[in-house]
């Protein structure tokens, strides 16, 4: 019994050209190539589910930096959330000491 022949992903690729592109028969390519036909299908179904994630936009460097605004955004309103306790509290303080003397 012989070894099985690995195919790389560059060999597979362009079996499946000429089945996608020149428009061979499935049966001739996997004829000239050596292979059954149904590595090609599985090749051909493998590629299609895959390609998905191709066309999907992989931009962390954007995303990135749109989180980055975002942080940047939430901790300034929590900064200016700060002034304005801070400032309740300090005229909350003043009142009770105005009042203290009032008793």
């Amino acid at each position: 019994m012989g070894k099985r022949k690995r195919y790389t992903a560059e060999e597979k690729v362009k079996i499946l050209r000429d089945v996608l592109e020149d428009g061979k028969s499935i049966s001739l390519v996997a004829e000239q190539y050596g292979i059954h036909p149904n590595n090609i299908l599985t090749w051909r179904k493998q590629l299609f589910e895959g390609g998905v994630q191709t066309f999907q936009i992989k931009r962390t460097d954007i995303s990135g930096k749109a989180e980055e605004r975002k942080i940047t955004s939430l901790e300034d309103k929590i900064t200016q959330k700060d002034e304005v306790i801070a400032e309740l509290a300090e005229e909350l303080l003043a009142l009770k000491k105005k009042n203290c003397g009032l008793r």
